[in-house]
């Protein structure tokens, strides 16, 4: 390669052949995360050296926060008006042991489907014990109803539902214990869980009233949590709820 020098009253001009270095447009950063993550980019990226503290070397008054408690988020955009603004959000998500084991989800299994089930997660119980007693219980199950049923039914005075429900009270423990979190990022928690049969077709699932408690509260008290260190931190950022 050689460089063709052209020189007029003083000035240079540099030709070099060859391909030109490629020019990339600006990409506006979007980031999904935990719950927190709006707070610790804020955490590292907020000048507080300055008066104004600024976020990314913009005002604060260009910055919004939107929180969405129903879908469990926490939205934060910087430069908010910007088509390169940044987006950072955050959420609140079901951890994936609560996932996995199906709690209050409404999936239905036979009951030899749920003993393999079990006995394939003992991990997740407070006491493994418990879940062996349980898997043998349960495979013990449909032949308890069926000689039941057959014993006791009578369609002239009894209710097959009533009959088979009577069976699941008395071959079943009322209540097992795990020890899972039930949000990512949280602390493991023991909940009390229970068997629940549908009588029309002896199919059962895991439902636990506890959780559902535990995760309302643990949701509000987590974004409250975040949104106070993001105000300490950031006083002038709006915060918007939706």
């Amino acid at each position: 390669m050689k460089d063709l020098n052209v020189t007029a009253t003083g000035t240079e001009l540099v030709f070099r052949e060859g391909k030109a270095q490629e020019v990339f447009n600006p990409e506006p950063l979007r980031i999904s995360g935990t719950l927190d993550a709006p707070l610790k980019y804020l955490q590292k990226r907020v000048d507080l050296s300055s008066s104004k503290r600024l976020v990314s070397g913009v005002e604060q008054s260009r910055c919004s926060i939107v929180v969405d408690r129903d879908s469990m988020s926490i939205k934060l955009a910087v430069n908010d008006r910007d088509h390169f603004a940044d987006i950072i959000t955050g959420s609140l998500q079901l951890h994936p042991d609560f996932v996995k084991l199906g709690i209050n989800s409404g999936k239905y299994r036979t009951p030899m489907e749920m003993a393999e089930f079990i006995k394939m997660n003992k991990a997740f119980f407070e006491n493994r014990n418990e879940a062996s007693d349980l898997v043998v219980q349960l495979r013990k199950f449909k032949a308890k109803v069926d000689r039941q049923v057959e014993a006791e039914f009578n369609p002239n005075k009894g209710d097959k539902k009533t009959v088979i429900q009577q069976a699941v009270e008395t071959n079943l423990p009322p209540t097992f214990k795990v020890c899972i979190p039930i949000f990512k990022g949280g602390n493991k928690e023991v909940l009390e869980v229970e068997t629940y049969f549908n009588p029309d077709d002896l199919t059962c699932t895991l439902i636990c009233a506890d959780a559902n408690e535990k995760a309302q509260d643990y949701k509000d008290n987590a974004i409250n949590e975040i949104l106070c260190g993001i105000t300490d931190i950031t006083p002038d950022i709006v915060i918007m709820e939706v």
